[in-house]
């Protein structure tokens, strides 16, 4: 993946940490696998020299990691919230926050922090999705679109969407958006792909007169897999269909389905058949054939396949957290979820070993939740943040 070239700069940690050396993004890996460690910035749209600001990295929600593993992000809030402040989000302290694995060397990333007088901002809607595609480069997105975040530089819209989580494939080169919610009655809109680096429309998909949404992209980013059902009734049962990125060679894969996730390798798509009773969650050929069924009562939720391929993370029928082995069928629930939860809720390692999980909040404190490191062999979770 080409990302810009962000020439050089300097790490001033949260705390009053001192400024590293200035550093070539282009260097070596080890580099790199801190190139987003960013100047902090306090207040909305400035660097705020106010050295008694209050901190957006309270609580934490859309946890994301590195590429190399050695840090992870998420989307964070002042907490407690200050005396007299509303109970909703959008007038309260938040920004992009980012740290080592282990929660050390905390910092807000620059140009994300928001308070109550940020408007227009790119990020006065709060984030939902954080994807961190390369070493200097993440994306995030909230319901006026998917942003692109690099070092030193304003956060760039890629394209508006609607609010719903956006597909990113493997190498982060390309990003796929529906344009409107899952479900809409009466709406229809297409799923367009964009180029990451540019920005540059690479294809629209499934056309104006169907709703067509819940995209997943193959691992090489050639192909789309989504949802289709009729903008007009309410009542329509959505189906599964493909498409190559730029729009070509449509076609419909299974009959009945929702939320299809291409799996890393690139040979199966796991998706649920709705049903009154039962939702089968299945697997399929993206070129089509007979399904196979990996669960008789799949999750509505799934947190996603685990890069190496070999584990499905969701929460099951009682809400914990577990992963099933594709291979095998078997199920390992790991810890009872702190709801409430959603698909970007948790995140995989990028070597497969331990989600990134909000969950329950550390003991003693007021904080509503907490971001917990969870071994998927079942060892004890580790706190790696609490307010």
């Amino acid at each position: 993946m080409r990302t810009p070239d962000l020439g050089r700069w300097s790490l001033v940690g949260a705390e009053g940490y001192p400024s590293r050396a200035m550093i070539r993004l282009r260097s070596s890996a080890a580099v790199l696998g801190s190139a987003l460690a960013i100047a902090v910035a306090f207040g909305c749209g400035s660097a705020a020299a106010n050295h008694a600001a209050v901190s957006p990295c309270g609580t934490a929600t859309a946890p994301t990691w590195s590429p190399d593993g050695t840090q992870i992000a998420w989307y964070g809030y002042r907490w407690p919230r200050p005396h007299g402040h509303a109970v909703g989000s959008y007038n309260t302290l938040r920004a992009i926050c980012i740290s080592d694995a282990d929660g050390k060397h905390l910092h807000s990333l620059a140009g994300t922090v928001c308070g109550e007088h940020c408007s227009p901002h790119a990020f006065s809607d709060p984030t939902g999705q954080i994807d961190w595609v390369s070493p200097n480069l993440l994306l995030a997105g909230n319901d006026l679109g998917v942003f692109q975040i690099s070092s030193g530089q304003t956060p760039k819209l890629l394209g508006h969407n609607g609010p719903e989580p956006y597909a990113t494939d493997a190498a982060g080169d390309r990003v796929a958006t529906a344009n409107i919610a899952f479900g809409c009655s009466g709406c229809s809109g297409p799923v367009t792909i964009r180029s990451v680096p540019s920005g540059a429309v690479v294809g629209t998909v499934g056309g104006t007169k169907h709703n067509n949404d819940q995209p997943s992209l193959s691992p090489d980013g050639t192909q789309v897999v989504f949802t289709r059902t009729s903008g007009k009734s309410p009542e329509a049962k959505p189906s599964i269909w493909t498409a190559a990125a730029d729009g070509s060679r449509l076609q419909r894969l299974e009959r009945s389905g929702l939320n299809p996730l291409w799996s890393p390798a690139g040979n199966r798509i796991a998706y649920l058949v709705p049903g009154t009773t039962r939702s089968p969650w299945r697997l399929v050929a993206p070129q089509g054939g007979a399904s196979t069924t990996l669960l008789r009562n799949g999750p509505g939720t799934v947190f996603g396949w685990s890069p190496n391929g070999r584990w499905i993370a969701f929460p099951d029928s009682k809400g914990r957290l577990a992963i099933i082995n594709v291979a095998t069928r078997k199920v390992r629930t790991l810890l009872k979820l702190h709801g409430p939860y959603g698909t970007s809720s948790v995140a995989w390692s990028p070597d497969s070993q331990q989600l990134l999980v909000v969950w329950r909040p550390p003991p003693h404190t007021s904080c509503p939740s907490g971001l917990w490191r969870v071994p998927i062999d079942g060892t004890k979770p580790h706190l790696v943040h609490g307010c």
